[in-house]
């Protein structure tokens, strides 16, 4: 259905990105600026129940590896101008932190017994922010983990047989399927960070998920006003990203940045050969954000140039 399209899947989404019709049953469609803008914001953590959480970029990144023409140029203008906003926006919490959030809206106290669901991303998160918090953390998958993990871990299979806990959290994958709970251990509290849900029970008494965390975020005022101020700031600099598409090789700052960017596919190509080992996405992505960063600010005191031949003169140092 979504063929060639870049499928961002995370604990807290399942989006579709791309260019050709849609007949999907999604029950929010966007389109044209607005949907690059999403991107944008989602790439940035903005979207996220903890507010500038940076699991999500690499999410947002592996989504559009694959991405060609007018998609990956797309992403290329979103993932520019969120990795500018993350640069000068500080962000002190993870995505570990939406335990924290699920014994909010519970009775629950930090402390006492954590059976983590899930070795992936999210499950070495919330398992770590679980220790900080206290708890004694039991971590279930399918697979041994290949690196040391917080906690002690059992299989999957033998979830069934533990004894009771305070709190469960499913961090399983999006291909997991729902558990029921009467194969899970007692508990207090249920945390559902999957999406789609990895219990098949409605939150309620001891059932927390992640729409419970979003529509408690959208009940503060605050909080939502602050997020309304931090999309305000990223829509100005996704603003000057698509501005500078309109800098073609005939002016002076596209000139220049045409230059730089034929060395620099030509430094990863030769970098690719001396080391086959590093993916070629890798290659790109650091050389690119290296390049921003280094002509970020010779590129925006050209555009205050008003001596057209003066700024050609700029541009021209940079010619071989």
């Amino acid at each position: 259905m979504h063929t060639g399209d870049a499928i961002v899947t995370s604990c807290q989404r399942l989006e579709a990105y791309g260019f050709g019709p849609c007949a999907c049953e999604a029950p929010d469609r966007l389109t044209g600026y607005a949907a690059l803008e999403r991107l944008a914001a989602v790439a940035a953590g903005l979207e996220s129940v903890i507010l500038g959480e940076d699991q999500v970029t690499g999410q947002v990144r592996s989504a559009f590896t694959t991405a060609t023409g007018d998609l990956r140029a797309a992403f290329d203008v979103a993932i520019a101008a969120a990795r500018t906003f993350r640069a000068e926006t500080k962000f002190e919490s993870h995505a570990g932190h939406l335990l924290d959030k699920a014994l909010k809206l519970s009775t629950i106290e930090p402390g006492g017994s954590l059976l983590v669901l899930g070795i992936g991303a999210m499950g070495k998160l919330i398992a770590e922010r679980g220790v900080e918090l206290g708890f004694a953390v039991t971590v279930a998958a399918r697979r041994t983990p290949e690196a040391p993990i917080a906690g002690t871990f059992v299989e999957l299979a033998d979830v069934p047989g533990l004894p009771r806990f305070d709190v469960v959290a499913g961090c399983l994958g999006s291909g997991a399927g729902e558990i029921a709970p009467r194969v899970l251990p007692a508990a207090r509290l249920l945390v559902d960070l999957g999406t789609p849900r990895n219990f098949s029970v409605l939150s309620g008494p001891g059932v927390v998920a992640i729409a419970d965390m979003l529509n408690d975020e959208e009940s503060r005022p605050h909080a939502m006003a602050r997020r309304a101020r931090l999309r305000a700031r990223l829509g100005v600099i996704l603003d000057r990203r698509i501005a500078r598409l309109g800098e073609d090789s005939r002016s002076p700052i596209g000139s220049l940045r045409a230059e730089v960017e034929a060395i620099r596919k030509q430094e990863v190509a030769r970098a690719q050969k001396l080391h086959p080992n590093v993916p070629a996405e890798v290659l790109d992505a650091v050389t690119r954000s290296l390049i921003d960063k280094v002509f970020h600010t010779p590129t925006s005191k050209m555009r205050g140039i008003e001596n057209d031949a003066l700024a050609r003169e700029v541009a021209a140092l940079f010619e071989r």
